[in-house]
């Protein structure tokens, strides 16, 4: 009898192990689904990123103003397709996050988007943008005689848009998209 027992657990031991597996990859692939989402952005680790979460579904005090609101809105754009997650990243994010220090996260760092990032979506080479907002005539901000000016300077993902160039010169009545 005892032996019996003996061989019963250990032909149970496999199925516990394939079971537990089994819930692991699963929970895995869901935890990664939902990384994968605007919502995780702003929940868990992320809490302290929730306004620009709020500002992206456009539920904060500007309503929205900034262009990771009308991405989302009007393109389908999630977080991840402009902020990448890299390993990196997510470590130090993490480390901060564990030690309390969370009132930027180092977002002006990390979160940072680069003209390749933008041209990306929007033309593929800033000659290529240039040319696609042609229609702008002379007051085309982005055929402008200081070269290739930082997308940032003017487009911002979580605030308002910036004139940068109607500062200096008149820009011809031109408003920017994403003000609200």
């Amino acid at each position: 009898m005892a032996e019996e027992k003996k061989n019963a657990g250990k032909k149970r031991w496999p199925i516990v192990v394939g079971v537990v597996a089994a819930v692991l990859i699963v929970a895995c692939c869901g935890g990664w689904a939902w990384h994968n989402t605007p919502s995780f952005c702003g929940t868990v680790c992320h809490d302290s990123m929730g306004n620009h979460l709020a500002n992206y579904e456009g539920t904060d005090e500007s309503n929205g103003a900034g262009l990771a609101a009308w991405h989302g809105q009007h393109e389908g754009t999630t977080c991840l397709d402009c902020h990448t997650a890299e390993l990196d990243v997510q470590v130090a994010e993490l480390q901060s996050q564990l030690a309390g220090d969370t009132d930027n996260l180092g977002l002006g760092d990390r979160y940072y988007i680069d003209n390749d990032k933008c041209l990306s979506c929007h033309g593929g080479s800033y000659d290529e943008l240039a040319k696609q907002t042609e229609s702008l005539g002379a007051y085309n901000p982005h055929n402008s005689p200081h070269g290739q000016i930082n997308c940032n300077e003017c487009h911002k993902g979580h605030e308002a848009q910036v004139d940068t160039c109607g500062q200096c010169h008149p820009n011809g009545g031109q408003t920017m998209r994403g003000n609200n």
